[in-house]
Order: structure tokens, then sequence, then C-alpha cells
């Protein structure tokens, strides 16, 4: 549907992502805080957690850049 649409606004679309890249690294965070934890489980959350903020960092990062 977005494609029948009008442009988005490149610089909204820009804050946007900005913001999200903000937010994935208080994700990155928190995975690395239950990464910390004795239990074994809350351990590989965390490390699943983290690495997923990582990947959203770097591609938000990526998409910020190129607007």
């Amino acid at each position: 549907m977005g494609w029948l649409g009008a442009e988005p606004d490149l610089a909204n679309l820009r804050r946007l992502l900005w913001i999200n890249a903000a937010l994935d690294v208080l994700y990155v965070a928190v995975g690395l805080g239950l990464w910390m934890r004795p239990k074994p489980i809350l351990k590989g959350f965390g490390l699943a957690i983290a690495i997923q903020g990582l990947f959203l960092f770097f591609f938000d990062l990526l998409h910020a850049l190129q607007i």
C-alpha cells in the first residue's frame, strides 16, 4: 500500500530511524544486563537480546545515514 501513496517525508523518517537507533542501544544494555545474571537461562536470553539489538542498531544506523 505504501508504494501507491505519496512519498514519505524523509526528515521525519530520518528522525524516526535515529530514535530507533537510540532505543536499540537501550535494548543492547538490557540484554547485557541479563547476560551478567548468574542463571544460565537469563544468560542465554540476555545474549540473544544483545545480538538482536546490535543488528537492529546497525540496521537503523545504516538506513539513517543513507537518507
